[in-house]
């Protein structure tokens, strides 16, 4: 049994075989939500998962943080617009599709890639610069390339916000026809369940860290989710063989030892989101 209302979810055509989830893309070697980041997990992953916010007019946007500051060049573009904030929310797409995405991986070397050879740099460098990119552009993409997508719809603060993300994330996904490639997960359940009323047939994916709800898989099975996204560190046997005799899935974040993906297989469960491809 699939707990979720839709008919069918991206993970289907993972049955019995390990899901490798690409966190943010291949974001160990390449700028995390960027187009270069995703085009590098083809052929190394089953699904990529990536965060979207809205912008001041109202485009979906793939972005993680809720401030430009940490992967952009916003400083410096904000003087040039004129701008004095750096929330995403407060710059219009045009604006932020003219923000360097790419660049800050190259100074910064977030994960060693660069200095333990993983990636050379004038491959990196020949990426760049990487153009902070809307949802339907990433849509266009993963259709032309047969790759589901695990689309995070952030918390922007605000019912009236996080329902105009859902909307637009519902139009952008059903205008691109990638109903069947997508799942829609979130840390806040309350917008689950907008997705539900807004679009029962699209699958859905409760994230959690820190604790696990309370009755946790009627609760579950209450928000109609097809899939449950726990933090590595509330995870156990245990939990895994529940969940999945309820028939849920579970995919676990973010898990970047090989010697612990190969537990969690062991185990049931259905995927891992990681940072690192092989």
């Amino acid at each position: 049994m699939i707990a979720s209302g839709a008919a069918h979810s991206p993970f289907d055509r993972f049955q019995g075989q390990p899901l490798i989830i690409a966190h943010r893309g291949y974001r160990a070697c390449y700028p995390e939500n960027t187009l270069c980041a995703f085009a590098a997990s083809l052929g190394r992953c089953g699904m990529v998962e990536l965060d979207v916010r809205l912008s001041a007019d109202g485009v979906v946007v793939v972005f993680h943080d809720q401030m430009l500051g940490r992967t952009s060049d916003a400083a410096t573009a904000a003087a040039q617009f004129g701008l004095q904030s750096m929330t995403v929310h407060d710059w219009h797409f045009a604006q932020l599709s003219q923000l360097d995405v790419g660049s800050w991986f190259v100074a910064v070397d977030p994960f060693g890639a660069l200095r333990q050879g993983l990636i050379e740099r004038s491959r990196l460098l020949a990426c760049m610069p990487q153009r902070l990119p809307s949802l339907r552009r990433v849509l266009s993409w993963a259709m032309r390339s047969d790759m589901p997508l695990n689309i995070e719809l952030k918390d922007l603060g605000s019912e009236r916000l996080n329902e105009a993300l859902v909307t637009e994330v519902v139009r952008d996904v059903t205008v691109a026809g990638a109903d069947q490639l997508v799942v829609l997960s979130s840390f806040n359940h309350a917008t689950l369940q907008i997705c539900r009323w807004r679009a029962p047939h699209l699958a859905l994916a409760a994230l959690q860290e820190d604790a696990h709800p309370p009755d946790l898989i009627p609760y579950l099975h209450s928000l109609a989710v097809c899939a449950y996204h726990p933090a590595n560190q509330i995870v156990d046997a245990p939990l895994v063989h529940a969940l999945r005799n309820a028939g849920l899935r579970i995919n676990v974040f973010t898990v970047n030892d090989p010697v612990r993906q190969r537990q969690l297989f062991a185990a049931g469960v259905t995927g891992v989101f990681t940072d690192y491809l092989s």
